[in-house]
């Protein structure tokens, strides 16, 4: 991991979200990403409005369920520019955890672990669509990431808006972790690393509302297959920039 100075020494973790490095965690990056293909095994990819060929891919080590726990196919695109645009310093992430709820101290790092635009491709399942991401397959070993931590998950409400809701979940003993989404789109998976925490707030009288990982993901099934109480449960606000 990049070494940076403390904040307080007029640094910050702004490199780690630049549009190459997130592109690094992206699609196409390895680490599981393959092009996908339909039943024909003809690769698909998807034209922008310039003309430019751009692929879609699938990942092995991420698995994606309805609530009933039967699998369905999905797949993923990189960020787009507008997207990217709308996270590309660390002070933009800090901003949408507070507008989402979130007490951030001042020494709070973010670090982006992984990211992508995920599509369902039969439709996002009623109540959600459960992934499970294997964290150490997908290249995030235990010196990033420790059994017991939380990861958050950022995802885009609308495409390029740069408004963003945030989900947390903890990282199971295989490293794996568990997230219900409620819709196609952005997503980032963020590690904090603080001498406090970052907990969340009742944006009205300021006091500290109970949202451990479990009202997001099934704590006793991560890391052994699908969850079965994921709630996809949403963060107190969403804020525009």
């Amino acid at each position: 991991m990049t070494a940076f100075a403390a904040k307080n020494e007029g640094w910050s973790k702004d490199e780690l979200w630049s549009p190459n490095v997130l592109k690094s965690q992206g699609p196409a990056a390895g680490l599981g990403w393959v092009p996908a293909t339909d039943a024909d095994g003809n690769i698909l990819y998807w034209t922008d409005a310039e003309g430019n060929k751009h692929y879609t891919y699938a990942n092995e080590f991420i698995d994606a369920r309805d609530a009933k726990g039967h699998k369905v196919d999905i797949s993923w695109r990189e960020l787009s520019a507008k997207t990217l645009k709308s996270i590309d310093e660390e002070g933009k992430v800090a901003e949408i955890f507070k507008k989402n709820g979130y007490n951030v101290p001042d020494d709070t790092d973010f670090i982006p672990i992984m990211n992508g635009n995920i599509t369902f491709d039969e439709g996002v399942p009623a109540g959600g669509g459960t992934l499970t991401f294997q964290m150490a397959d997908l290249g995030v070993n235990s010196e990033g990431v420790q059994a017991g931590d939380t990861i958050y998950v950022m995802q885009e409400t609308a495409p390029g808006s740069g408004v963003w809701e945030v989900y947390a979940a903890t990282v199971g003993q295989n490293l794996d972790i568990v997230v219900t989404l409620p819709r196609n789109g952005s997503i980032v998976l963020v590690k904090t690393l603080s001498d406090g925490t970052v907990i969340s707030l009742d944006q009205t009288t300021g006091e500290v509302i109970d949202r451990k990982p479990a009202d997001n993901v099934a704590n006793d099934n991560a890391g052994k297959g699908t969850s079965t109480n994921a709630s996809g449960a949403t963060s107190p606000k969403t804020g525009e920039f």
